[in-house]
């Protein structure tokens, strides 16, 4: 790996860092923003983001473990353990050019949503929907570690403050990133080159926490929101035109 590769996964790791602790979501959608564009496959990208979520949602999990709503939590994890074996394995044989489509598709589908439609959307926080949004969440996570746009759309609703939301969110991001890592290692996907990578990466996460920590009361989350999602619609449109 040369310089330019390490500075540009500190700077991914930072930004994602950074969006997570501000939004309470946005890791994994951020680093996959620019992982796939020098990454040698999808799948790697996917992994390294994955791992990027364990650290910094195991952190944020145990700093405000006493603010889980564990019971809220429970259906989607059940769902997504099932769903997220799934995923990873099919990500894992779909031929690159098809990986690198679908993830811009998903990428545009989930900007345009949280943009137009996220406001006006209003979700019970049922069991069932539980489970909805852990299987959405486990297929996302498993096949391009985009899984919480579902957690988020549900626990914005089902969680009674933003504690017990950012905390909650938190705990699901441990458990499924955990469990989806844990996932590809089975199926090889997580390699010596990966961890070596995400370890590179994950110096710059807990620099971008740390920042999102300080300015967290301060910045203008909406507006930062903003720019995320429109990055995502522009580098989905670059994956579909390349």
């Amino acid at each position: 790996m040369d310089l330019t590769h390490t500075i540009f996964l500190i700077l991914i790791g930072m930004g994602a860092g950074f969006v997570q602790r501000v939004s309470g979501f946005g890791l994994g959608i951020f680093a996959m923003i620019f992982l796939p564009h020098f990454m040698p496959s999808h799948t790697d990208a996917a992994a390294i983001s994955s791992l990027f979520a364990c650290v910094t949602a195991t952190y944020n999990f145990i700093c405000y473990r006493k603010n889980v709503a564990y019971k809220t939590a429970v259906p989607m994890i059940c769902a997504a353990l099932i769903s997220i074996p799934v995923a990873v394995h099919f990500s894992s044989v779909v031929p690159g050019d098809i990986f690198k489509i679908l993830l811009g598709v998903i990428l545009i589908i989930i900007s345009i949503y949280f943009i137009f439609f996220s406001k006006n959307l209003k979700v019970r926080p049922t069991f069932i929907n539980g489970l909805l949004a852990g299987t959405l969440g486990g297929t996302l996570g498993g096949l391009f570690s985009t899984g919480g746009p579902p957690a988020v759309i549900y626990l914005s609703n089902a969680a009674k403050d933003n504690v017990t939301y950012f905390a909650t969110i938190q705990f699901y991001f441990c458990f499924t990133n955990l469990y989806a890592t844990t996932t590809r290692v089975i199926n090889g996907i997580i390699t010596s080159n990966i961890l070596i990578y995400a370890a590179i990466g994950m110096v710059g996460c807990m620099i971008g926490d740390s920042i999102g920590r300080l300015v967290f009361k301060r910045l203008d989350s909406a507006k930062l929101k903003m720019v995320i999602y429109t990055g995502m619609i522009l580098s989905g449109i670059i994956m579909l035109i390349r």
